[in-house]
C-alpha cells in the first residue's frame, strides 16, 4: 500500500476540515542504550544514534516542550499526469505563524481562501476575504475580526498548520520512513531525511547541539512540492488581541 507524502498529508489534514488534539509531552526518553559509550565524547545532542522513529519523536518532543517559535512555508499541489498531459502545478497553501499553542496569530491562504487567526486570553478571533467569509456563513469575517463561540471549532480546522508540534510531526511521519545521517564533524546542522534514501521526498535539518529544534524543511514529491522555515525557538513573542473586533467575545459566548 502506498504512504502518504509528507506535502499531501499535510494539505489533507488542513484543507478537509480534520482536527487533532495537541500532542502530549512524553517523559524524558530512555529508549536507547548506549552501552559503554562515553556520553562525553557524543559531538552533540546524538540524534543519529538512535531508530528513524525515536529521532522523529525526540524533535516533536523538543517542539512540543520549546513552545514559542516563529515559522512560514507554502505547498504547491501537483494535479496527476495523464496519458493526455502531464503534471500540472494547483493549488498552493501557504501559512505564517508566529507565538506559541493558546497564544498566536497566524495567517493562511488556500487557493482562493485567505483568513487570520489571533488565539490569546483564552479566545479565537478570525477574519478572512469574501471567499472564507461565504464558505463559513459569516459575512462579519470580511469586515474585521470575530470572535469565535467557544468549541465550534473554527480555527481546528486548519490543523496541524497552527500547532507547530502537529506540523512537524506530520513533516516527519507521513511517509513512513525517516533517518538521520551521522553529521561531518563541523556540521552545525543535522540532516533528517524523510522517505526513502536513495529518492527522499523531503529533508528536515535540525539543531545540533541541544534540543533537536526544526530550522527548515523543504520537500518534493509526486503530490507536490513546498518548504518551511522555522526560527525564534524559545523567545518571547507577544500576541495582542484585535484592538476593534467587528464581533467581541461578549457578544459570541
Amino acid at each position: 500500500m502506498r504512504r502518504a507524502a509528507p506535502l499531501a498529508l499535510v494539505a489533507a489534514l488542513a484543507l478537509a476540515g480534520c482536527s487533532q488534539a495537541p500532542p502530549e509531552v512524553p517523559p524524558t526518553p530512555s529508549h536507547f542504550d548506549l552501552g559503554d559509550l562515553d556520553p562525553s565524547q557524543i559531538d552533540g545532542n546524538g540524534l543519529w544514534l538512535l531508530t528513524g522513529p525515536d529521532a522523529a519523536g525526540e524533535i516533536v518532543d523538543a517542539v512540543a516542550a520549546v513552545g514559542a517559535v516563529e515559522y512560514s512555508g507554502t505547498f504547491t499541489e501537483l494535479t496527476a499526469a495523464t496519458a493526455e498531459a502531464d503534471p500540472a502545478r494547483g493549488r498552493t497553501v501557504a501559512v505564517e505563524y508566529r507565538g506559541r499553542p493558546g497564544d498566536f496569530a497566524a495567517k493562511i491562504t488556500a487557493g482562493g481562501l485567505s483568513l487570520d487567526v489571533v488565539t490569546v486570553g483564552g479566545h479565537t478571533y478570525l477574519r478572512g476575504n469574501a471567499a472564507y467569509a461565504a464558505q463559513l456563513g459569516i459575512p462579519e469575517l470580511e469586515q474585521g475580526y470575530v470572535c469565535a463561540a467557544a468549541g465550534d471549532g473554527l480555527a481546528d480546522q486548519w490543523s496541524p498548520f497552527l500547532r507547530p508540534a502537529d506540523l512537524v510531526s506530520a513533516l516527519l511521519g507521513a511517509s513512513g520512513s525517516v533517518s538521520v545521517a551521522r553529521p561531518p564533524a563541523d556540521a552545525e546542522l543535522l540532516e533528517v531525511v524523510v522517505g526513502g534514501e536513495t529518492a527522499p521526498a523531503g529533508v528536515m535539518h535540525v539543531q545540533r547541539v541541544g534540543a533537536p529544534l526544526p530550522t527548515d524543511f523543504a520537500a518534493g514529491d509526486p503530490s507536490g512540492d513546498g518548504s518551511f522555515t522555522f526560527g525564534a525557538w524559545g523567545e518571547q513573542l507577544d500576541v495582542e488581541a484585535p484592538a476593534d473586533p467587528v464581533r467581541d467575545c461578549d457578544a459570541s459566548e
